[in-house]
C-alpha cells in the first residue's frame, strides 16, 4: 500500500492530466453532434476489431473440442459402415443357404472407439504414441489404430486409462497390405528415415501396379479389416531377390499433425487368435 501511495504522489501530475483530458473529450463529444458521431464510429470500429480478435481466439481454443467431436462422429459412421457390410455379406450368404439368422446381426465384428493422443515420439527410429484410452475403456493389446485418413499403428500395451501404440513409423511394425483391387499382398515395413513414407515389400514381380495406385490393408490379420487406406505408391525398386519388388508408399496419415485417432475393436479377435494358437501348437 505504501508503494502504491508513493507511486501516485510521484505521478500525480500525469494522473491529473489524464483525468482532465478525458473530461475534455467527454464535454466535446457530449456537446457537439459531429464530434459525437465521429467518436461513435471510431469506438464501433475498435470494438468490432476487439470482438473479431476475441472470437478468433475462442474459435482457436475450441478447435480441439471440435476435432474430437468430428473424430467421434467418424468413428460412429465407420462402425455403421462395417455393420452394413456385415449385413450385406450375410444377406448374400442367405441367398445361397435360404436362411438369415437375425440374432447374429446384433454382434458387430468391427467397432471404432475415438481416442486422443497425449504423447508421441516420431523423431527417432523406434517411435511410440500414447493414447488417453485404456483397459477400463475396453482397449486391449493388438487392437488396430486409425486416423481419419489411414492406418496409424497397433496397440502394444495398456494401463487402466492409457495405451501405448507402436505406429507405422517403427521398424518393428509389420502389417499385411496389398495394392487396391489386387489379391497380391506383402508386409509394410518402415526404413527408419522419412516419417512421410514407408515400403510395401515382398511384392511378386509379376504383379501389375502403377505410381499413384492406392495401398490398403489386406485383411489377413485379426487387427484390421480389409480395405483400409494406407497410402499411395510413389516409386518402386527391385529387391535383392529378383522375384520380388519393393514399392515406396506415401502415407495418408500425417503423423506430424496427428492428435486424434480411432481404435479398431474386432469382436472375434480373441476367438480367432485362440484357434490359430491351438492349431499351430
Amino acid at each position: 500500500m505504501k508503494n502504491l501511495f508513493n507511486f501516485i504522489l510521484k505521478n500525480v501530475h500525469w494522473l491529473l492530466f489524464l483525468i482532465l483530458l478525458s473530461f475534455s473529450v467527454w464535454l466535446i463529444v457530449k456537446n457537439n453532434q459531429f464530434q459525437r458521431s465521429k467518436f461513435l464510429l471510431v469506438a464501433q470500429d475498435i470494438t468490432g476489431k476487439v470482438y473479431a480478435v476475441t472470437s478468433g481466439f475462442q474459435s482457436y481454443m475450441n478447435l480441439n473440442t471440435i476435432n474430437a467431436g468430428l473424430l467421434k462422429k467418424i468413428a460412429e459412421l465407420e462402425t455403421e459402415v462395417y455393420a452394413y457390410q456385415q449385413l450385406l455379406e450375410m444377406k448374400a450368404d442367405s441367398v445361397q443357404t435360404g436362411s438369415l439368422e437375425v440374432d447374429s446381426l446384433r454382434v458387430l465384428i468391427y467397432q471404432f472407439i475415438q481416442a486422443r493422443i497425449v504423447n508421441k515420439n516420431i523423431s527417432g527410429v523406434e517411435n511410440y504414441i500414447t493414447l488417453n484410452r485404456g483397459a477400463e475403456d475396453g482397449i486391449e493389446a493388438d487392437m488396430g489404430v486409425l486416423s481419419a485418413n489411414g492406418v496409424v499403428g497397433v496397440v502394444m500395451a495398456t494401463s487402466a486409462h492409457h495405451s501405448v501404440v507402436i505406429p507405422v513409423l517403427n521398424p518393428k511394425f509389420h502389417l499385411s497390405c496389398k495394392v487396391k483391387h489386387s489379391n497380391y499382398y506383402g508386409p509394410l515395413v518402415w526404413d527408419g528415415k522419412d516419417a512421410r513414407y514407408t515400403y510395401l515389400t515382398e511384392l511378386p514381380r509379376h504383379v501389375d501396379f502403377e505410381v499413384g495406385d492406392t495401398i490398403v490393408t489386406s485383411g489377413y490379420s485379426t487387427i484390421f479389416p480389409e480395405g483400409l487406406p494406407v497410402g499411395v505408391i510413389v516409386a518402386s525398386q527391385k529387391q535383392k531377390d529378383d522375384n520380388y519388388n519393393s514399392v515406396k508408399i506415401a502415407l495418408f496419415t500425417d503423423f506430424y499433425t496427428l492428435n486424434g485417432v480411432m481404435i479398431v475393436k474386432n469382436s472375434y479377435q480373441q476367438e480367432q487368435k485362440k484357434l490359430q494358437k491351438e492349431v499351430i501348437q
